[in-house]
């Protein structure tokens, strides 16, 4: 599927490819693209339907300057420790809750931005997806790009509506280390391993044991995005042909994974631009699959 990435300030439908699949793929609830760019954003500032999501820097840089209209979201709403795991998302009761308290209604259209190339983005874009949002959407180059362009900044905190953001869980949208292990044999399950090459292969073992899951694909987040300043995500034609190339193909389930579900979440958004019908984020990751006794483990190539 092609994403429309052209610089415009209205919006043209997003089509989807026909899967012929009964998995239900997230929709987004508007036809906005599900990657945005700088002159989009730029020519809805002040729509009533639009909320901004600064995501992933710190709340004193926020507040040195954000995109204009933009809340302040922090990560840890999202990626914290629970019951001893790092980097889990938090009970659903304790999300939606703040997502409410930053202005996210049910019906409308998030956009999310932050400093990392789209890492911590993506995180917040996974759980929304979740969590049952139906129009979430990242900005392409996020902070960096924004200011790049010389665009508009606003300076100091910006408070919204409290918002009716109501969750429909999607379960089909996480993996857990139980649903791996019982789908350990499925030739249509293929997981995508972004952590480095080293971490794959065991070399930098940041769990009391090293490697990856045995037949996953190791494909590197960085690899997804651009190698100059911009940091934005390659064309859809390059992305395609490097996951086509390892078998990552549309007709199989995707699983991501990294140490602690962001760098995963990357992965799964470049999917989910893609058009791939079925892909799942395992959120608890190599911290759990590494530190586990029961888990194969393979490391080396």
């Amino acid at each position: 599927m092609q994403i429309l990435r052209k610089y415009i300030f209205v919006v043209l439908p997003l089509v989807l490819l026909a899967t012929g699949s009964t998995f239900a793929a997230p929709q987004t609830g508007s036809d906005v693209p599900l990657l945005v760019e700088t002159e989009w954003v730029e020519g809805n500032l002040g729509s009533s339907r639009l909320l901004l999501v600064d995501f992933g820097r710190s709340y004193q840089d926020y507040l040195g300057g954000h995109i204009p209209g933009a809340v302040f979201l922090d990560c840890k709403v999202v990626w914290d420790t629970v019951d001893g795991l790092n980097g889990m998302l938090p009970p659903e009761d304790s999300v939606v809750q703040v997502f409410r308290e930053v202005g996210i209604d049910s019906e409308g259209t998030v956009v999310i931005y932050d400093a990392a190339a789209g890492l911590w983005a993506s995180r917040l874009f996974w759980a929304l997806e979740y969590f049952g949002h139906g129009d979430v959407h990242i900005l392409n180059g996020g902070w960096n790009s924004w200011q790049q362009q010389g665009n508009r900044v606003h300076r100091g905190a910006e408070k919204k509506p409290r918002g009716t953001f109501t969750p429909k869980i999607r379960p089909d949208l996480l993996a857990t280390k139980e649903w791996l292990l019982q789908n350990f044999d499925d030739q249509n399950t293929v997981v995508v391993d972004a952590r480095s090459k080293k971490e794959y292969t065991g070399k930098d073992a940041r769990s009391k044991r090293g490697g990856h899951i045995p037949g996953s694909v190791n494909i590197d987040w960085v690899l997804n995005i651009t190698g100059d300043e911009s940091k934005t995500f390659l064309s859809d034609i390059e992305l395609a042909e490097m996951y086509d190339s390892l078998d990552v193909t549309k007709d199989r389930e995707a699983v991501t994974l990294c140490q602690t579900g962001v760098r995963a979440s990357h992965s799964y958004f470049v999917l989910r631009l893609l058009g791939y019908p079925k892909v799942r984020m395992y959120d608890g990751s190599w911290e759990e699959w590494g530190n586990a006794s029961e888990t194969p483990i393979q490391a080396g190539e």
